[in-house]
């Protein structure tokens, strides 16, 4: 009986609706960062596109509301304990630390190893010194200013719990007061924007999780009732309406908040819209079922499972991009065939390897997972160097190599089903990490008539490969 009620404790804890909405947003993540806004601007995204980041604040304070409430923590000791920070440092920092090391060695490889023109060029000219201590990498690529937002998050959410467990009216009221006042000290403070040193103090304050304060607290309001025809919620219905009408006149009559030109409000994403995505979340929450028996069903869960890992692979790929064409907005003319399937192609890429990260780091043995973290960096940056800016100019045999391998590696991982051995799995990632190497050689230092060479190391490292793997399975016959 005990097993059976954690069993239903577990069970009313997840909600399928949420699952649904995290996995439409970070497709469409995916597309912000890839239509540009020349589009945009055009197509009302403010109404069905640009609701994917307050959708997900939403979710971040409706999650650790719930949260919260199933553990049963009411003290602050309780609720800042080295249980909930260590959850938080492998969920969030610690991947974010291995991105931030792979991306800087993969970016240093593009920029020919100058660190000063990756760091002038990557994210040029916003990126200040300033910047690198609020988590923007050093290989800059759209979606990283949310990563200091989620990091904040830790810090603030169960102060904003224990706040709302005791005066919820006043804490959410709260919420818009602190965000206002973000953006009234940027507007006071800084006002009118004469230096580049403004911009990267600016990009700091809209970077902080305090200047979204009112998303996460909406998200923990509802994290109480999210009954759409609660009396408590009929507030929800009020600011609703406030938040569509000035999200219209903002899309489509270019109304804004101004004195003397300067903006009295900075961003898209701010306590005026946020009541607009916490309604939509109500709404899901009511009509999309908790439960749900689909196939696809799975699929979406896993997908929501594995969101952050998602944002952080498409972040380090559209910085790959960025650095391939100059920018990362691949969709900026209209969607003709060629763009739509650039649109098809990043979706599958992000999404696929974003999945592949987090069941990487579900790996218990640490070695295994390292091993596997070089093939994932290795293949992914160079099936986007293929994809998105190779197949324009010569491809190198050792591409062609490494993309065989993955092939290769996804069929038997199909087939096989069953995990490899460390040693099998060192002697393979050594082959690819030669190859790798051979390639950069290739593209940047070793002349045509040396590629003989280059072959041979390819080939000797494979044998050793095969052999390791030969003498595995012998052992295991």
């Amino acid at each position: 009986m005990k097993h059976e009620k954690k069993f239903l404790d577990d069970d009313r804890g997840h909600y399928f609706q949420v699952d649904f909405l995290k996995a439409v947003m970070i497709f469409l993540v995916i597309f912000d960062h890839m239509v540009s806004w020349n589009i945009k601007r055009d197509i009302g995204v403010a109404l069905w596109e640009r609701i994917s980041i307050p959708v997900f604040l939403v979710i971040m304070g409706f999650n650790m509301g719930q949260s919260f409430q199933r553990n049963g923590a009411n003290t602050l000791r309780e609720l800042y304990s080295w249980n909930y920070f260590k959850k938080k440092i492998i969920r969030y920092i610690v991947p974010f630390l291995i991105l931030y090391a792979a991306s800087t060695l993969i970016g240093l490889i593009l920029y020919n190893y100058d660190f000063i023109a990756m760091y002038n060029t990557q994210y040029y000219p916003d990126h200040g010194i300033i910047n690198l201590f609020t988590g923007i990498m050093v290989f800059w690529g759209p979606g990283n200013w949310f990563i200091p937002v989620i990091f904040g998050s830790i810090i603030v959410v169960p102060l904003l719990y224990k706040a709302f467990k005791k005066e919820p009216g006043l804490a959410l009221f709260a919420c818009f007061v602190i965000e206002i006042a973000m953006q009234s000290i940027i507007f006071f403070f800084i006002g009118n924007i004469t230096s580049w040193e403004e911009v990267h103090i600016i990009n700091v304050l809209m970077n902080c999780v305090l200047t979204y304060l009112s998303g996460i607290g909406l998200g923990m309001w509802l994290s109480f009732d999210h009954n759409i025809k609660s009396k408590r919620n009929r507030i929800m219905w009020i600011l609703f309406l406030i938040s569509l009408y000035y999200i219209i006149n903002y899309q489509f009559f270019d109304f804004r908040f101004s004195i003397d030109g300067i903006p009295l409000i900075r961003g898209d994403y701010h306590f005026l819209v946020f009541p607009y995505s916490a309604f939509l979340f109500m709404l899901a929450m009511t009509f999309l079922p908790q439960k749900s028996e689909l196939r696809i069903s799975k699929a979406i869960t896993l997908i929501s499972k594995s969101t952050y890992h998602i944002l952080l692979t498409q972040i380090l790929g559209y910085g790959l991009i960025t650095a391939y064409w100059g920018t990362h907005y691949g969709i900026d003319t209209g969607f003709g065939p060629d763009k739509i399937l650039d649109m098809i192609i990043a979706w599958i890429l992000f999404i696929s390897f974003g999945i592949l990260w987090y069941k990487i780091d579900q790996i218990k043995d640490l070695l295994k997972r390292i091993l596997y973290y070089f093939n994932f960096f290795i293949i992914f940056s160079s099936l986007l160097f293929f994809t998105f800016w190779g197949q324009a100019y010569w491809i190198p045999i050792p591409l062609l190599i490494i993309l065989l391998y993955a092939i290769t590696a996804l069929v038997a991982n199909i087939v096989i089903r069953k995990p490899l051995n460390t040693k099998v799995i060192f002697s393979w990632s050594a082959f690819l990490v030669t190859t790798y190497i051979v390639m950069i050689l290739q593209v940047v230092v070793v002349q045509t008539h040396e590629y003989p060479i280059s072959l041979f190391l390819i080939s000797y490292s494979l044998l050793a490969a095969f052999i390791g793997t030969a003498l595995w399975y012998s052992e295991k016959i």
